[in-house]
């Protein structure tokens, strides 16, 4: 059984009164649900039948609530609650109702971010990052996915950060300085190298790698690799990780200069993003906190010069690019994350990136909702609304859940469910959304 499906009244460890589905992924299914003793609503996360009896699927899935309780911080997602429900025998995870986006819907919709908002946004995910890293806790899956943007609960304040996703974080036994990679798990367009390597150390300058790269891409509204502002029909993931792994690291505004977004990057900028995207990790900021530390007085000027600038409509790519360069952001997404966000649907001012219905390996076609369905993009799109499909026995590159891209074969396709069931070349068969596969070399 890989789907899950509680209904609508189903009480969960008899405090938690089941009202309505919010999301589904690979690991565990999210709910509305309300506390029956305060009325409040909250989110409700219960893990798939399917994998309850595999001790790495419940480690990863439970991880998260230890991580939670661990982090004192307003900047990460509250977990309030946690247990294995008797009636249904399933784990689950109670946490905050969040109400906003998530950093990816505001690249999606804007392009680029003010330096003005960089900087808050920055303060705040760091602040969250920099308690954790002081107490050995390394996200090690930072994305802009995992960086949700809540409504402001009090005035005086645009947003709140919420560092969401710590199913994969990473903790630093006590008298240990690292961890080490087991199963290289992250996403391409933001993993360290080190991620890449099984046996490597992972540290809080893991996450610092990753921070560098968000923030040239919030700055510039592109991604600093190259092979990732390629176009679907040009992009290859062979390309990029050995962007990421082996070419040389060219400075960031050399970079820019190249991508027509120099302009955008303020004076300063390279000294900083050279300790953060760096290969050798003695090298970066130790952490997070020291990071920002470093970035805050950087974008000091650049919001200085906004301020005095009239006002205008923040562009999605300069005025004049290059004819191969794209204006939309990178076509190649970083792949869900296995712990879904737990926002609840936004109002006008507030539109994330539609979600994308996701269902691990091993399970089959459920015919998404009216809503998920409208939201499917597959990654075979050509333009417009036209949809080109795999065909049987192509060789693609497939995402699931929430793991690297790896080599796979196409053995079915289901175009009303915008499903695709694949064999990986690893091992293992099973369904996975269109909209999370790449075409391979």
């Amino acid at each position: 059984m890989a789907t899950l499906a509680l209904e609508p009244g189903q009480v969960i460890d008899r405090e938690y009164k089941v009202d309505r589905l919010l999301s589904q992924g690979g690991m565990g299914a999210v709910y509305v649900c309300e506390h029956l003793t305060t009325g409040k609503k909250r989110a409700l996360k219960v893990m798939l039948p399917n994998l309850v009896k595999d001790p790495a699927s419940r480690e990863r899935f439970e991880r998260e609530a230890r991580i939670g309780a661990r982090i004192e911080s307003d900047n990460v997602v509250d977990v309030v609650d946690a247990g294995v429900d008797e009636a249904t025998g399933l784990p689950f995870l109670v946490m905050e109702l969040l109400d906003g986006t998530d950093l990816d819907g505001v690249l999606e919709k804007h392009g680029k971010v003010p330096a003005e908002a960089v900087a808050d946004i920055c303060g705040q995910l760091c602040d969250a990052l920099g308690r954790g890293h002081a107490i050995g806790v390394v996200h090690s899956d930072l994305k802009p996915e995992n960086v949700f943007l809540e409504k402001p609960r009090r005035r005086g304040i645009a947003f709140t950060v919420k560092v969401m996703d710590f199913g994969i974080a990473k903790l630093v036994a006590d008298g240990q300085r690292e961890a080490r990679v087991t199963t290289p798990i992250g996403s391409p367009l933001w993993m360290a190298p080190e991620q890449t390597q099984r046996g490597a150390a992972i540290t809080p300058s893991t996450d610092v790698w990753a921070l560098g790269l968000m923030v040239y891409r919030m700055l510039t509204g592109v991604s600093y690799w190259k092979g990732a502002n390629a176009t679907q029909e040009h992009f290859n993931l062979g390309n990029l990780v050995l962007e990421v792994v082996v070419q040389p690291l060219a400075p960031a505004s050399q970079r820019a200069q190249e991508q027509g977004v120099a302009s955008f990057l303020p004076p300063g900028f390279d000294a900083w993003f050279e300790r953060c995207v760096v290969r050798e990790q003695d090298r970066r900021f130790p952490d997070a906190q020291k990071a920002f530390d470093a970035l805050e007085p950087v974008l000091k000027p650049a919001q200085g010069a906004a301020a005095r600038a009239p006002p205008a409509i923040t562009p999605a790519a300069p005025a004049a690019p290059p004819p191969a360069l794209p204006t939309a952001r990178p076509p190649l997404p970083a792949p869900p994350p296995a712990h879904l966000p737990t926002q609840v649907a936004p109002g006008p001012a507030w539109q994330p990136a539609p979600p994308t219905s996701w269902q691990g390996v091993g399970s089959g076609p459920v015919a998404p909702s009216p809503q998920a369905a409208a939201a499917v993009k597959p990654g075979w799109a050509t333009g417009g609304q036209q949809v080109r499909w795999p065909t049987l026995g192509q060789r693609v590159y497939a995402s699931v859940q929430g793991g690297a891209f790896q080599l796979a074969t196409v053995l079915e396709v289901n175009t009303v469910t915008a499903m695709i069931r694949i064999r990986l070349d690893s091992g293992g068969e099973g369904w996975v959304p269109a909209a999370h596969l790449r075409a391979g070399f």
